[in-house]
């Protein structure tokens, strides 16, 4: 794949499979111009195939809008060669597709081919590539379920029995029909490019305005939120203590706006218990589609440069709860140190009662 996500991982090594992560080398940089970070580097896809060989690689997985990497998307012609690497080999390719329409947008926006061309056409090629594609309506299509589709019968023949089993009836799974209703009319709007573009405009004016402030920012901007670089926010924090999660943590407490950890907190434990380090520590604030205002957005670029002028008082974390699998949802940690109490200090001497 070309990288991962922290569901898609649990469900793999549950099923006693591995993940190979193709990513090309500039990807991680938190500072880039690169317009499609999100691509898979095919060199490393064809050794891959030909180190484990083609009978152990099940399946070739592209992530719409890599999530844990700051929303980078790929580009048509990189999707493209993955599939004609995928068809060479027989080995199918599946599109996660949660992030499918801002991907698009950046395909259109930034790939010149496509720049004349409607994102609905783009969507129907990108689709087209792929054998299997998957969705959560969570991201797609802001409703609740999800979708799996497919082109071939002999893959939709094996999965059709499984739907039974773990979700409902074939047709509509666990859904409701008022809830397949909300997400038809969400996957509609997803061609729309006024919508689909209003949370990546929203994205990069905040990318913008954060970087003219000096605040470390995964660049270019991305889809699905503002990543902001926790290592480079609070370099005094070991990674070991978690800095994204307390950056999320102290974030919280003088703004009230909730970010998302995506670093360590979001990975989990090697065999002997120790932590598998993130390859990025980031805070994702998130810009669901039509939510926000412009005045929201400022607010939390005032809050946000705050908070950078005193990141020095925050402090790392703890786990004090951890469950086995995917331990960020329902984990709790703790302060290391009493560091949120002097930052509530720091905020309540430069604004009072505000919040």
């Amino acid at each position: 794949m070309n990288y991962h996500f922290t569901t898609t991982l649990a469900h793999i090594e549950l099923n006693g499979g591995k993940i190979a992560e193709l990513l090309h080398d500039e990807a991680l940089q938190i500072k880039s111009s690169n317009p499609f970070k999100g691509n898979m580097d095919i060199a490393k896809l064809r050794q891959a195939i030909a180190s484990h060989g083609v009978p152990n690689v099940p399946l070739i997985r592209m992530e719409a809008s890599t999530n844990l990497i700051g929303g980078q998307p790929f580009s048509m012609a990189n999707l493209r060669e993955v599939a004609q690497v995928a068809k060479e080999n027989g080995i199918p390719l599946v599109l996660d597709a949660s992030l499918i329409g801002e991907n698009a947008w950046f395909i259109k926006q930034r790939e010149p081919e496509f720049q004349q061309v409607s994102v609905a056409t783009i969507l129907r090629e990108m689709c087209a590539l792929a054998d299997i594609v998957y969705f959560s309506s969570r991201k797609v299509s802001s409703s609740r379920g999800g979708a799996i589709c497919t082109n071939r019968p002999e893959i939709f023949e094996k999965m059709k029995v499984l739907v039974p089993l773990f979700e409902g009836f074939l047709t509509y799974g666990g859904m409701s029909v008022r809830e397949i209703e909300a997400m038809a009319v969400g996957l509609r709007e997803t061609t729309d490019e006024n919508v689909i573009g209003q949370s990546p405009s929203f994205i990069r004016y905040l990318v913008e305005r954060l970087e003219t402030l000096g605040i470390p920012v995964v660049t270019p901007a991305g889809g699905l939120g503002c990543h902001v670089d926790a290592m480079g926010f609070l370099s005094h924090i070991p990674q070991k203590e978690y800095p994204a999660g307390a950056l999320a943590a102290a974030f919280y407490l003088i703004s009230g706006v909730r970010g998302m950890e995506r670093g360590t907190v979001s990975s989990t434990r090697d065999q002997h218990g120790h932590d598998i380090l993130a390859d990025a520590e980031l805070l994702r604030l998130a810009f669901p589609r039509r939510v926000f205002t412009l005045s929201q957005v400022k607010y939390v670029e005032d809050r946000l440069n705050w908070l950078y002028t005193q990141r020095e008082l925050v402090g790392g974390l703890r786990f004090v709860e951890e469950p086995s699998v995917l331990r960020f949802f329902m984990g709790r940690l703790e302060a290391l140190s009493d560091w949120p109490e002097k930052l509530m200090q720091a905020f309540r001497r430069d604004f009072g009662d505000s919040l």
